[in-house]
């Protein structure tokens, strides 16, 4: 397990700031854990496991497990 910063889950995502905080808001991406002070990151096996939920959704695989 590590902590992925900003950048990197934009990059793995391929979302932008906006969107990734808009969808933490709505309860529709994992929430950022605070590590230092004001500094958050994202841990990796929750963006993954997001990821594949986007992609069950779409193939029709099965219902999202959203619990963000």
């Amino acid at each position: 397990m590590r902590f992925l910063r900003l950048t990197e889950v934009q990059e793995r995502v391929g979302l932008g700031r906006t969107s990734i905080y808009k969808m933490v808001g709505e309860g529709k991406f994992p929430k950022p854990v605070h590590i230092l002070g004001r500094n958050v990151a994202w841990v990796d096996s929750e963006v993954d496991e997001w990821m594949m939920d986007r992609i069950d959704e779409k193939r029709g695989l099965s219902v999202p497990n959203i619990r963000y």
